[in-house]
């Protein structure tokens, strides 16, 4: 069923915002965005999360910014329905790219990416509370139905069976350190390139689209960072002092095999399972964990 058409006069007039205003592209499903020169109103669509990480966004996003996070003022936020059937919120409006637009190639932005870790270890010292009355924070976890996806894809024939083999091999090298017991943190669980702005000159301006975030292991944030970057962001996080608890590598490599599996059983093609095996290749020092054969 199609969506009608946003209030975005009513929302921005009942804010005392002044336009005018244009629609800006959304690199996710769950809203659709519009922005004055001065403030992004974010209105959730009908995917099936985006009323839930709207919520989740509400009560984040200023726990990060009181910390000291550079993420952008959220003005207001209303699911009353009154002006619109279904929840928006009223952002600053910073004036940067995303890092997807910026450098679309991870080791082009080796600089961004790193600042990118210094900030997520920041998040994890500073945050030590969040105020969630309503319970609408995420759950930040991980599932293990990941262990029999494989060999479905290549029954599927998704992918060739020697790569299911391969991915099979790599989940069982990693896994051992899936029950690792680390302090949980309160983690942002969805720093790809897409949530990320940055100045022309590469500089971090703020990490964006909270709806993911919760309390979790601190290395799940890697789990949506590109593969080619994980090294940087990795370093960038232990320059400023962030220290992952356990096996991290292993847990890391493990949510990169997840998320390149995910990105296939969604019909986004292999690229990720090449990228990743390219990396797996290369890899050296604390990276080389997973079997090349």
């Amino acid at each position: 069923m199609a969506l009608s058409p946003d209030p975005v006069d009513a929302i921005l007039s009942a804010h005392g915002i002044p336009g005018p205003w244009s629609e800006l592209p959304s690199t996710g499903v769950a809203n659709r965005i519009y922005a004055t020169r001065d403030v992004v109103l974010r209105v959730a669509t009908d995917h099936a999360e985006a009323f839930a990480d709207a919520r989740t966004e509400s009560v984040a996003a200023p726990a990060a910014r009181a910390a000291g996070i550079r993420v952008p003022r959220l003005i207001a936020f209303d699911d009353s329905w009154t002006l619109v059937e279904r929840p928006y919120s009223l952002w600053e409006r910073i004036w940067a790219e995303t890092l997807s637009i910026w450098a679309p190639q991870p080791c082009s932005a080796a600089r961004t990416w790193r600042e990118l870790g210094a900030e997520l270890a920041r998040l994890h010292d500073r945050v030590r509370a969040c105020a969630d009355p309503r319970a609408w924070l995420d759950d930040p976890s991980r599932s293990d139905d990941v262990l029999d996806s494989p060999s479905d894809l290549a029954a599927r024939r998704l992918i060739e069976v020697a790569s299911a083999e391969r991915l099979e091999r790599w989940l069982a090298e990693v896994q051992p350190a899936m029950v690792d017991v680390v302090p949980a943190r309160f983690v942002h669980n969805d720093a790809h390139a897409g949530n990320v702005l940055c100045t022309r000159e590469g500089e971090l301006a703020a990490l964006i689209d909270w709806g993911d975030a919760g309390w979790g292991d601190p290395a799940i944030e890697l789990a949506s960072v590109p593969i080619e970057a994980v090294p940087f962001v990795v370093s960038g996080y232990e320059d400023e002092g962030g220290r992952f608890s356990g096996d991290a590598e292993a847990r890391i490599l493990f949510d990169q095999v997840a998320a390149a599996i995910a990105r296939v059983r969604r019909g986004k093609g292999v690229d990720a399972l090449e990228r990743l095996t390219s990396f797996v290749r290369e890899a050296t020092g604390r990276w080389r964990r997973l079997s090349c054969r």
